[in-house]
């Protein structure tokens, strides 16, 4: 018998790359990522021999969107009070629990993040035009990236 949980997809990645090369526009591939990134799936399932798929009645689904607060819980029979499994239900509701805490802090983080970038575009751009109309051309140095 094994246990088994799995998370958000470990493709958001690729498809942040893939997206990021299809339209060379970094603020579109974010916004797609972040599309993926407001929904988390916890699945607990109970693999019998041979499974390599969870399948209704065999598992604990729980689906959060992040921005709208929606819930969905799914309760296979093999969970309920007095089956073999109900113990894991515990073991769940923690994990559902941390990956809610997880992705509210990425998600916090990569706010700041991109706080912090728009800032310092925002930041060069200003200090660009402050030095270009304080600074003859003679007066300014090379500039070496």
């Amino acid at each position: 018998m094994t246990y088994a949980t799995s998370s958000v997809s470990v493709t958001a990645s690729v498809r942040f790359q893939s997206k990021l090369k299809e339209t060379k526009n970094f603020g579109d591939a974010l916004v797609e990522i972040f599309s993926d990134l407001v929904q988390l799936e916890i699945v607990t399932w109970v693999a019998h021999e041979g499974d390599t798929t969870h399948k209704s009645g065999n598992r604990l689904k729980t689906t959060i969107n992040l921005i709208d607060g929606d819930i969905e819980n799914e309760l296979g029979a093999d969970f309920l009070q007095g089956s073999p499994y109900a113990e894991l239900r515990g073991f769940h509701e923690l994990q559902v629990e941390k990956g809610t805490e997880t992705i509210a802090n990425n998600l916090k983080t990569l706010v700041d993040i991109g706080q912090k970038v728009t800032g310092m575009l925002k930041g060069e751009s200003d200090q660009e035009s402050e030095h270009s109309t304080s600074l003859s051309s003679s007066d300014r140095l090379p500039s070496f990236v």
